[in-house]
């Protein structure tokens, strides 16, 4: 949810049997069949059922034992097309200007947003890191740019110490004992900007971004409702799960504690790291905002 790329990395043998349909089978070096920029897609599952995890293209080739091929989803196709940019204009009209098909773009009109002949990646950058919009890629290339979650999909349930096989990283904590503040920035469509703090002034501090709000009072009380929706009880960090359920960035995690049912409750997911291999599948699921 909070990286601009999703990445895969496939490690193979230096030397194997290499077989494509319609040929015999043949003896190859694996990094001579494998050229930057080919497409890629992964697919894992078991019993011959297989679900789509990437889709992407090769960025490099680590040469070493065993070869890792480092690839990239959409996002790897932003880097060498330019686009220039200059004046008023929404954001869905500047993603399509960037050549992009949008999944899912905030309503949010951006003035003065100058680009000289900029990578598109360059300008994917600079609406995440000035402007606070998640920017990511599905599996069809399309990308979100949005308010972190605000693009909600399916639930997956987990229950603890049953399809969760580890939770040593998941941490349990009540609203009174969380020290946050929230420093909320507000960009208007001339833009200007206005800030706004609440919360404890020793807190860990969470960045929010706001659109057209009418004045600092209005956006403080934005921020003191975001404040409480972050002060809650639950759980913070991650899980270690088997690769079924499916999981994914934006989907919901809906988390069971047979022992403590006064924790149970449903989460936005923020991120997935799967592996798959000789030893088995696992995914790691980042837990994120309690819903």
């Amino acid at each position: 949810m909070h990286e601009l790329a999703g990445t895969a990395s496939v490690k193979v043998p230096v030397t194997a049997v290499l077989r494509q349909k319609g040929t015999p089978p043949t003896r190859v070096e694996t990094a001579r069949t494998v050229n930057v920029g080919d497409p890629v897609e992964i697919y894992l599952g078991y019993n011959g059922s297989y679900t789509l995890e990437f889709r992407g293209f090769v960025k490099l080739l680590n040469l070493q034992t065993p070869l890792e091929i480092v690839c990239e989803d959409a996002f790897y196709l932003t880097r060498n097309r330019s686009v220039s940019l200059q004046g008023k204009t929404t954001l869905a009209g500047m993603l399509k200007k960037c050549g992009l098909e949008a999944g899912y773009c905030a309503s949010l009109t951006l003035s003065e947003f100058l680009a000289d002949n900029k990578p598109v990646a360059w300008v994917l950058a600079k609406l995440k890191n000035d402007y606070g919009l998640s920017v990511f890629f599905d599996l069809d290339g399309r990308v979100y740019a949005g308010e972190p979650d605000k693009i909600r999909g399916e639930t997956v349930k987990y229950r603890l110490r049953y399809n969760v096989i580890g939770d040593d990283d998941l941490k349990y904590h009540r609203a009174d004992d969380r020290r946050l503040k929230i420093k909320a920035i507000c960009i208007h469509k001339d833009g200007t900007k206005i800030e706004a703090e609440v919360g404890a002034e020793d807190g860990t501090e969470k960045v929010l971004y706001f659109y057209d709000v009418a004045d600092q009072e209005e956006l403080a009380a934005l921020a003191a409702a975001e404040l409480k929706r972050y002060s809650f009880d639950g759980y913070t960090g991650k899980i270690e799960t088997f690769l079924y359920p499916f999981a994914a960035p934006t989907l919901l995690a809906e988390i069971e504690d047979p022992v403590y049912n006064e924790r149970d409750g449903r989460y936005y997911i923020d991120g997935v790291e799967t592996r798959f291999g000789t030893g088995g599948a696992r995914r790691t699921v980042e837990i994120g905002l309690k819903l």
